[in-house]
């Protein structure tokens, strides 16, 4: 076998091996659709009609491996999904660098609330009754990748 022979063969098996990896790490992320509200007047109205609390989550997630690992362990789980369906209106406010990605209303809006807030690490969670009464809050997320913190704020929006 020559040496052209040899390196096709390696790079047809470097490709299918990398084809099996992306598949099957497309495979093991689940799509989960939370119903994520941009707008906390609506989220707010929504919340007061379904007598549920507010959940808002700041992510500046194009930039940052925190945001990236806390979607990952917590928002995209079924645990999460189950708690947020049954008890919980969300609210995603981006800060995204790209300035395409969010409209110019919008950042106003972001900018608001995140001063109403005191929010300034990503990822910040927020917790509020329906008028957006503050319960409770959690600032950043580490690589020990602990949700349990989380999941405690989550008991706390349950119990309101």
């Amino acid at each position: 076998m020559n040496n052209k022979n040899k390196m096709n063969k390696i790079v047809y098996i470097l490709l299918v091996l990398f084809i099996y990896n992306t598949n099957g790490i497309a495979q093991n992320k689940k799509s989960i659709d939370l119903n994520w509200q941009t707008d906390f007047a609506k989220a707010k109205k929504l919340a007061s009609s379904e007598n549920k609390g507010i959940l808002i989550y700041f992510t500046g997630h194009d930039r940052t491996d925190s945001c990236q690992m806390l979607n990952e362990d917590f928002f995209y789980t079924e645990k999460f999904q189950n708690i947020a369906k049954n008890h919980l209106i969300l609210v995603r406010v981006n800060s995204d660098l790209r300035n395409s990605a969010v409209s110019n209303d919008q950042k106003k809006k972001n900018t608001a609330l995140s001063k109403q807030f005191n929010q300034s690490v990503h990822p910040t969670v927020v917790l509020t009754d329906a008028n957006g009464k503050l319960i409770g809050k959690i600032e950043s997320y580490n690589y020990l990748r602990d949700t349990s913190k989380h999941y405690a704020l989550l008991d706390r929006a349950i119990e309101n």
